[in-house]
This record gives C-alpha cells, structure tokens and sequence, in this order.
C-alpha cells in the first residue's frame, strides 16, 4: 500500500480514537491536526471537535480553537480552519462566543463580533446587548463587524445605526448592509441623502444593494431617477436593472406575479437603458441574468418572443433534473407573456413536436390560470393530442376554489369524461374528484361508468365516487347505490356495492335494514364474482347481527365464497368456533379452503379450539394442512405446543421437520 495512504489512515484512526476516548489534554491536538495539508485528516478533525460532549473536554478545545484564531503566530491555514470549526459548533449553540467578549483586553472581540452571526442562541435575543457594546469598540473592524451581525440576526439596532453611518468606511458600509437586512424604512430618507452626497461608486453600490432589499415604491422612484440622470452618476445599468428586478420580483412589494410585472413594465417603460442582449454574457450571478431576461421581455416584443422560443427549445432539448426544471419553469414566468403560451399551444398540429409541452402549461397555470380553461375548450373536440390534454388536466388541480372551479367541472364533465382516450379519460374523472364535492355529479358519473371499458378508468370512477359519498351525510346518494342492488344489472350490482363497501363512515340501523332487504333476492344470483364480492363486504354492513339471513352464501359451491364470508364473519365479532370447524371435516372442503379455514380459526384464538385442532392433527394426512394447524397451535397457545411441535421436528418428513424447527427457533 501507499505510505502517503497508510500514513492518512493511520492518522484518521488516530483522531477517532482521541474522539472516543482521549483525555481533554489528548483532545487539544485535534487543533493542531487542522493545520494537515490532507483535507480529509481536517474534516475528520473538525468532526471530531465539533462532535466532543460539553463535558469530555470542549471547553478546552473551544479556547484553544479562539486563541489560535486571534494569533497571527500561527499558519493561515490553521486560523482559517480553526475559525470555520468554531463557526459549526456556534452553530449547534452559540452561546459560549458572549463568555469571550471583552477578556483579555478585548483580544476576541473581532471574531466574537464575526461568529455571533452564525450562532444558535436560546434565547434568539440573547446577543443583541452584547453586540451594541461591540459595536461601540474602539477598533472599528470589531465595530463593522458587530453591526453586520445585528443585521443578519434581524435584531433591534436602537440608534445605533444612524451613528454608524458617520463613521469610517468599513463601519458606514456594514450599518448600510444591515439597514437593508433590516428593511427600514424610514432610513430611506437618510440613504438617498448619502447617495447624492458622496462621489465613490462602491458607496453607491451599497447603497443601492440596500435599498433594493428594502424595495417599496419610494426606491422604485428613486431608481428611476438615477437611471433617467446616469450621465450625472455612471452608474452600472444592470445593477440599476438587478435592482429593479429585485424590487418587483424578490422583495415584499407584490405578491401577486402579474401586478408586480405590469409594475416594472411601467416604470422600465419610462427609461430606455440601451443595453445589449449579449450584455448576459458578461454575468453569471443568477438574478442579474433573470434581470435582463425579464428586461427584454417586458421592453422588446420581438426580443421577447426570441428569448422564450430559445429557453422552451433549450428545456425541450435538454435532459433536466427536478431542479433544473424550476429554474427554466420559473425564468419562463418571468419573461413569458401568456398570449405566447396560448399562440404556441394553439398552433400545434398532431405532426408537431408535443413532447415536453407540459412545462408551457405549467407556467400558464400559474400566471394566467383562467387560459387553462380557453385551452380546455379548445382542445375538447380534437381527437388525439393526449400531450396537451393529460398536462391540461393535470394543471387545472390548481384552479381548485378558484372562481374558475365550476366552469372548469362542466367542461371535465360533459366533454373530457368522455374522451377517445383512456388516458384522458382517467385524468378527468380524477380532477373532477378533487375539485368538487358535489354529489350531483354522481348519477352522471355512475352511468359513464356503467359504460366504461378500461379496468384503470373504472378503478378512477369506483375512487371517486366513493369518496364522494364518503363527504358528509346524503342520504339521497345513500339509497341511489342501494337502491341499485339488484338481479337486474348485475354490473351496477357489483359496481354499488364496491362503492358502499368502500364507505368509510357507517350506515344507520334503518339503512341496514334497507341494505339487507336488497341483499336476500340476491341469493338465486348466478354471477360468482358478484356473490364472492357480496361475501366480502358484509363485514361493513354489522354482518354478525344478519348473520341468518345471508347464510344461503354458506351453503354456496363456490369455496371462496364461502371463505369471504367465513372471514366477514369473523371480522364482525363472531366468537363462536363451531361453524368453522364444521367446514373444516367436510368432505367438500378441499385442502387448499381447509388450510384456509385453519388460518381463520387461529385469528380467533379460542382456547377450546386448541384441543379440536390437536385432534385434527393426529388424523390428518395432507402435508400443507398439517403445517397450518402446527402454526395454529403455536398461535393459540406456545406453551401448549410445545411438545407436540417438538415431536415434529424428529418427523421423517423434511419439510414437517424444518418447519417445526422455524416454529421452535421463533
């Protein structure tokens, strides 16, 4: 092996156990391990500080970790690392950084100042006084410093920063980042004046960094003026225009997409920054690019038009992840106007590329929700174009209680629902579920379905009509799906009798009552799949009280049959043994129903059972059946069993054996 490898191994091995089981002396040399060339042996390091228990030597480290990141005797490189580890252990909890302000003349006041800013305090206020006394430090980085932190931590500065603003450059430039950390307003005033006032470009570009964060429209006026006046400022035209952008769009001016669009749209109409489209070569940073993106596309329509064919070309040529596809979905919110959408949608052909068109509806779902319904309206009597439909009815979830939503059901339910495609179909009986509650859709659901081919399709109607009599207490609905059981349309039988299976809610003793009249003619039935399903719904419908009169399914040929209502049975609080075991020796039982029927009897764990089953036991020959009443009996009582499966596991036979001795292992 490579002794480079062997040596970094050896010294990962090292700090795990230092971690594990080091003295608070041993602990201190993790410190010196930052200082590694190798950044795994500094990862590992920095893990086992920042992982150290408050009383297994942290302490220790953390005033080792302060000293060498005050001291300039040390490495850059073992200051740094030192003061990133103390920068993850504030983040865990902070305050152990105020017990270092003000010692040693003030030796830790820069980083503390620094660090605090990173740091989880409890409470969340606990460093606001001690950072206004940094803030008064006579060194002005540790006064720069604190005034940042009291921005970032978003706490009450008092007047503290209208004083700052006199200061010297670093101290002015932190008390104006944290005025736009903090949104106040009412230091608009005091900016603006520093803004004419002072010649240096990097003070401006402050300010105007801050004032773009406390956005409002008196700073939108102001932009505008410095932007109709940049001959007399020169200033960067794609700050003024990021500026904007963050205004409009980031800030807290407008919630709403559209209004805050028609806002910059106006102002941005006022000016003409005469900037290049190619000026996007220039940035990186990613709301500078957005920036101009929506500059162009609310100032230029032929520009405009350009930039969303090329971002939907680039998306539809383009293998994306999740994330990727947010950030193309939200730069085309941006830039796109929902007439382009609505034109590109419209003039598609069935020879045209469709794939990947579900982002345009995306997006439109968004910022003009009300189109979703012209498309769907457009598209109802075309035949085929399944790559509009399926995303329009995917995205139309979103017009959910909106005023939208009963024009949006009509057309779901009077053309969409009855589609070529399944597919389509499918989607819209689904969206028709989660938009409305209203029950008067249900007959005319319930004949669409009786007219239904596709098992998905009839699995999405099934689903939706039964949660639609699962919402509140109609009895009208109720006795629609009774009233439905009937020997003359053994489908709408089956289908009504899924759908108040699925009921989630239970019926009233008059609606039973109802239900088990509607049940009896169903005994000269001759469908099976309906009689097995009969069978396996009863226990909704308080089975062990109706018991007698749906007995005839007991005596039916069909064995799962009579095994789904064996296990209604016994799911609605039978107690007694006696009728399962009279199906258990019955000479028509095969050994499959019979292995079953064991099954059903060790859920109902009667003690009285287990001699029964012994006795079985001892007579039985089929190897399947023998082994259900093995487990049985373990089931019902493992004391019991015992001896009897340990006779078993000496059989000659070795799957009586092995299974035996699983029983016994557990």
């Amino acid at each position: 092996m490579n002794k480079m490898v062997m040596d970094l191994e050896a010294t990962i091995e090292e700090i795990k156990n230092i971690a594990e089981t080091g003295t608070a002396d041993d602990k201190k040399r993790l410190v010196d391990l930052l200082n590694s060339d190798s950044p795994s042996i500094v990862e590992f390091a920095q893990n086992a500080i920042v992982g150290t228990k408050a009383n297994s030597g942290k302490k220790g480290l953390i005033k080792k970790l302060m000293d060498v990141s005050v001291s300039v005797s040390f490495s850059i490189k073992l200051r740094s690392n030192s003061f990133d580890t103390l920068k993850r252990i504030s983040t865990q909890n902070g305050n152990f950084l105020l017990d270092y302000v003000g010692k040693n003349s003030g030796k830790y006041d820069r980083i503390a100042a620094e660090l605090i800013r990173h740091g989880n305090f409890k409470p969340r206020k606990l460093p606001e006084k001690t950072l206004i006394v940094l803030a008064g430090s006579s060194d002005e980085i540790t006064r720069a410093n604190a005034i940042e932190s009291i921005g970032i931590l978003k706490l009450n500065p008092g007047k503290l920063l209208v004083g700052a603003l006199n200061d010297n450059f670093f101290v002015l430039s932190a008390a104006v980042f944290s005025i736009g950390e903090l949104k106040l307003k009412s230091m608009f005033p005091k900016l603006k004046e520093m803004f004419l006032a002072t010649q240096d470009r990097v003070v401006r570009n402050i300010i105007i960094e801050s004032l773009s964060k406390m956005g409002g429209d008196e700073v939108a006026d102001f932009f505008l003026y410095l932007s109709n006046n940049n001959v007399r400022f020169k200033l960067d035209k794609i700050y003024i225009l990021k500026s904007f952008y963050k205004i409009c769009f980031i800030g807290d001016c407008d919630k709403n997409t559209s209004v805050a669009k028609k806002k910059l749209c106006y102002r941005l109409s006022e000016i003409n920054l005469k900037i290049s489209i190619f000026s996007l070569l220039d940035y990186e940073e990613r709301d500078t690019i957005d920036s101009i993106l929506c500059y162009f596309s609310l100032f230029n329509h032929k520009k405009s038009r350009k930039i969303f064919k090329f971002m939907f070309d680039y998306y539809q040529k383009t293998d994306m992840d999740e994330l990727e596809y947010v950030y193309v979905k939200n730069i085309l919110k941006k830039i796109t106007r929902p007439k382009y959408i609505m034109e590109h949608i419209k003039s598609l052909s069935q020879s045209s590329d469709l794939d990947k068109i579900d982002i345009l509806i995306d997006v439109l779902s968004e910022i003009m929700p009300g189109d979703i319904i012209n498309l769907l309206d457009f598209y109802k009597d075309r035949k085929f174009f399944i790559e509009i439909k399926l995303p329009l009815l995917k995205y139309a979830k979103r017009l959910s209680s909106t005023h939208y939503e009963l024009l949006l059901s009509n057309i779901v339910a009077n053309d969409y629902m009855k589609d070529v495609d399944g597919d389509v179909r499918r989607s819209s009986v689904a969206l028709l579920g989660h938009i409305t509650k209203d029950a008067s859709y249900i007959e005319k659901f319930f004949t669409n379905l009786l007219m239904e081919k596709y098992s998905d399709v009839i699995d999405a109607y099934i689903e939706t009509l039964s949660n639609f009599l699962n919402v509140g207490r109609n009895k009208k609905y109720i006795y629609f799906f009774i009233d439905n059981l009937s020997l003359k349309n053994i489908k709408a039988t089956e289908y009504s009798l899924t759908i108040l299976g699925n009921k989630k809610r239970g019926l009233n003793d008059k609606e039973i009552l109802d239900l088990y009249a509607k049940f009896l003619p169903l005994k000269h039935c001759k469908s099976v799949p309906l009689k097995r399903l009969l069978a396996k719904v009863l226990k909704k419908f308080d089975l062990i009280n109706h018991k007698g009169e749906m007995s005839f399914l007991l005596e039916d040929d069909d064995e799962e049959v009579r095994l789904n209502y064996l296990e209604s049975l016994l799911e609605s609080g039978e107690k007694d043994s006696h009728v399962f075991f009279d199906f258990l020796s019955s000479v028509r039982s095969s050994d499959i129903f019979r292995y079953k029927i064991i099954e059903l009897i060790q859920k109902l764990g009667n003690e009285d059972s287990f001699k029964k089953l012994v006795s079985i036991l001892c007579k039985e020959k089929n190897k399947m059946v023998k082994i259900a009443l093995l487990r049985a009996l373990r089931g019902i009582d493992k004391e019991k069993s015992d001896p009897i499966i340990k006779e078993y596991s000496l059989s000659i036979d070795k799957d009586l054996r092995d299974f035996s001795l699983e029983l016994i292992k557990n």
